[in-house]
């Protein structure tokens, strides 16, 4: 099962992303695919990650790909994909490098993919720390 295009758009479009709620149903994963003219730094995403998750919306994860792809990932409840371009809109830096976007409805195994990575970054992460630890 892949995941299902709802909609995609330019920076223009932005603004409307939040018409389509009604294509996610309560509790589906989406996936918000923002293509950028350039990569963001790094304090530039963690603050757009913590103004979305301190806007209420269910951020699952938020990552940059190295073809300056903005990749958004959340379970859907009320109102959130309007909240997130507010967020991107708000945030200057990021608004401004906005070339096209995309949204998907996420299959339930991207979405145990995409946990399981995570999983297992957080798992070799406490592994290497284990071993330095050790070492000392």
């Amino acid at each position: 099962m892949s995941d299902i295009l709802i909609a995609e758009g330019n920076l223009w479009s932005l603004a409307g992303l939040g018409g389509y709620e009604s294509k996610l149903a309560e509790g589906d994963t989406g996936r918000l695919d923002i293509s950028m003219r350039g990569m963001l730094a790094s304090p530039v995403v963690d603050g757009l990650k913590a103004s979305i998750k301190a806007s209420g919306v269910s951020l699952t994860n938020l990552w940059q790909d190295s073809s300056a792809v903005l990749h958004i990932q959340c379970v859907k409840k009320i109102g959130f994909l309007a909240i997130i371009a507010v967020a991107i809109a708000a945030a200057i830096v990021v608004i401004a490098l906005v070339v096209s976007w995309k949204l998907f409805k996420m299959s339930p195994a991207a979405v145990v993919a995409s946990i399981g990575i995570w999983l297992a970054l957080i798992v070799g992460a406490v592994v290497v720390v284990a071993f330095a630890w050790r070492k000392t």
